[in-house]
């Protein structure tokens, strides 16, 4: 074989090689990279559903504080008695204000955790808004209707009854029980148990 030919082959096996190796170099970096950023999504956002739990807790907490709902702007017809009652249901949307941090942060996270995980990975955050909702709709109800008519309007049996159900049901809501029985502490938990799902498959990779 000429010698010169030899050295061609060798020298375009050697640049085949380097040329594979630099696309595998690539490839791995790329997966690599993109493995990193899902992790340290995944991990941020599981620690903002376990941080937005708390604070559930915290806002729905029985547990009252002198001056609590006075922040509310109160109209200028109400009386002492309307303005305790409103205050009243106010503490939920005052406490919401102060644990409103990692709600805005998680939101601000849902379309690129959707980029990386898929769209049905955004079902949590939706449901984690919906139960904010529903909290704010107990509150507004309570304050405007339900401890308003409390003792305070004529109803016949039928009415009454159906006022306690409605009035229990949005209690519910607005109060933790720390028991068994609380429905809304529950919806919480399983919503953590999916988000927990879909981030442990990449966080436990590690």
């Amino acid at each position: 074989m000429n010698l010169k030919l030899y050295f061609d082959i060798i020298q375009g096996l050697s640049v085949t090689v380097v040329s594979l190796v630099a696309i595998y170099g690539i490839s791995s970096w790329r997966r690599e990279t993109k493995w990193k950023r899902k992790y340290e999504l995944a991990e941020e956002v599981l620690s903002c559903f376990y941080e937005i739990s708390d604070s559930f807790d915290k806002i729905r907490s029985p547990a009252g504080y002198s001056g609590e709902g006075k922040t509310r702007k109160r109209n200028d017809n109400e009386t002492t008695e309307e303005s305790e009652i409103l205050d009243s249901a106010y503490v939920i949307i005052e406490r919401y204000e102060n644990e409103k941090a990692p709600f805005i942060k998680l939101r601000s996270m849902k379309y690129r955790f959707m980029a990386l995980f898929g769209r049905k990975a955004g079902e949590p955050f939706n449901e984690i808004n919906k139960l904010t909702i529903k909290l704010f709709i107990a509150s507004k109800h309570l304050g405007n209707r339900y401890w308003k008519d409390q003792g305070r309007r004529h109803f016949t049996d039928e009415q009454f009854e159906r006022h306690l159900t409605k009035m229990n049901e949005y209690e519910e809501i607005f109060w933790a029980d720390y028991g068994e029985t609380d429905k809304f502490k529950n919806e919480v938990n399983e919503v953590i148990k999916k988000i927990e799902n879909i981030c442990q498959k990449i966080i436990e990779k590690k």
